[in-house]
């Protein structure tokens, strides 16, 4: 299946909400993989309200490898289920990410094998690689990954960062384009993609409210199911993933 990666530049919205609401509104089978160097466990201690993964995830990863265990044996059960946003939706797995910030510098041997399994898992894979930062995004996620989504909001301080990023991160990885967070607050669709010369690939609403079921755990407004955001949401999730097939039928090539 595909492989995207969702960053960010700095004064950027949330990548790790947006990338959460993605997974939870995707349309086919979906691991959400939390790759942040600068570990924060944001979707165990907001989404998951405090859950303990009971040592599963990237730790344990790096542990296999020292061990040489093949990572695409021992991945799925380095995963948990997160609870679906509504009823009718069906879960997604999350893989955890680092244990602690020591545990960072000691898996750069191990990215390779990492995406070399997550190019084997049965569904497609959303890898939340935080903000971009000023030594790029790792090389293996960008050398495996189908698309590179840059998240960012509209605001001109939002895209003055993205400005500084953008080329880098287009320069290391094959398809990129932008998902926008908040269109029109206060450039349009229209004027960033022409500032930008990219694809957007979709839009997110901007309401803080109804994110904060994602990002903090917080209770559900009334009429959550049918929030504008919800429904960018499912948008923004079909419109990448039907991209995604479009291309994987154009190349005639299934992972």
């Amino acid at each position: 299946m595909s492989i995207v990666v969702l960053t960010s530049a700095g004064s950027a919205p949330g990548v790790t909400t947006t990338a959460l609401g993605l997974a939870l509104t995707w349309p086919r089978p979906v691991l959400l993989v939390d790759a942040d160097r600068t570990p924060t466990q944001a979707v165990l201690a907001g989404y998951l309200r405090g859950e303990h993964p009971g040592q599963r995830g990237f730790g344990r990863l790096l542990q296999a490898a020292r061990e040489r265990r093949p990572m695409a044996e021992v991945l799925d059960d380095e995963t948990i289920e997160l609870p679906p946003l509504l009823e009718t939706d069906t879960p997604a797995r999350f893989l955890p990410g680092f244990p602690h910030p020591g545990v960072v510098g000691l898996f750069g041997s191990a990215w390779p094998e990492l995406m070399a399994a997550l190019a084997e898992w049965p569904g497609d894979v959303l890898i939340d690689a935080g903000r971009v930062g000023a030594e790029g995004l790792t090389v293996p996620l960008t050398q495996r990954a189908d698309l590179v989504l840059m998240v960012t909001g509209t605001s001109l301080v939002a895209l003055a960062g993205l400005r500084l990023y953008l080329g880098g991160v287009r320069d290391a990885a094959g398809e990129t384009a932008l998902l926008l967070v908040g269109s029109g607050r206060p450039y349009g669709r229209a004027e960033v993609q022409g500032q930008f010369a990219i694809t957007i690939a979709g839009e997110v609403t901007h309401a803080p409210a109804q994110a904060a079921v994602l990002s903090d755990g917080a209770p559900r407004p009334r009429r959550f199911a049918d929030s504008a955001y919800v429904r960018s949401l499912r948008q923004a999730a079909g419109s990448i993933a039907g991209r995604l097939e479009a291309s994987r039928e154009l190349i005639g090539t299934r992972r």
